[in-house]
């Protein structure tokens, strides 16, 4: 079946807008709490940081953090939407997921939460995707992925008070796992 304009505009779009939409509403709800919903975050080692998991990437804990995270999710998700919904639904479970249980077990304590969890994991696996598949076009995205967020990317070598270092390094693991994982069968010949 050829892809026609709305599965590859209209519909990665409307997505994206609910996505955000929520990631508004959540912050929106955090602001009105006092930061009640930051402490939903993953807490390392602590039963009740496992909720956080899940709930991670729609927390943040400033506008500011929002909004940083806001623009690159919103452009990775729009390309790896290109390769269908079920797939961009199954890599964000298994970044969310994966990345989400490592932070747990292994971060220093605090409460671990954000967007960019995704936004490093979607980079992972755009890049790691495109090296496995070994399609031009995809090794061409990357490498604009690469120019385009190479800050990003470098900030993993960066220790930096007050943001989780290992939200983003673990993110961007499971990033690169689900790049192998998640090859479609043409990809894959």
């Amino acid at each position: 079946m050829r892809p026609t304009i709305d599965m590859l505009i209209k519909q990665p779009l409307h997505i994206i807008c609910i996505l955000l939409v929520i990631l508004f509403g959540v912050q929106i709800l955090n602001t009105i709490t006092a930061g009640l919903v930051s402490n939903f975050g993953i807490y390392p080692r602590y039963i009740n940081g496992l909720i956080g998991i899940p709930l991670a990437p729609f927390i943040h804990h400033s506008w500011q953090h929002l909004l940083s995270n806001a623009a690159p999710l919103a452009v990775l998700a729009f390309i790896v939407l290109q390769q269908g919904v079920k797939r961009f639904i199954w890599v964000c479970l298994f970044i969310t997921f994966s990345a989400g249980s490592a932070v747990w077990l292994f971060a220093s304590e605090g409460f671990h939460a954000g967007a960019s969890t995704l936004v490093f994991g979607l980079i992972g696996f755009i890049i790691c995707n495109a090296i496995f598949s070994r399609n031009i076009f995809n090794l061409m995205l990357a490498a604009i992925i690469c120019f385009l967020y190479a800050s990003v990317i470098y900030s993993l070598t960066q220790f930096v008070p007050g943001v989780s270092w290992s939200s983003h390094f673990f993110g961007f693991i499971a990033g690169c796992i689900a790049g192998k994982l998640f090859l479609s069968k043409q990809q894959k010949s």
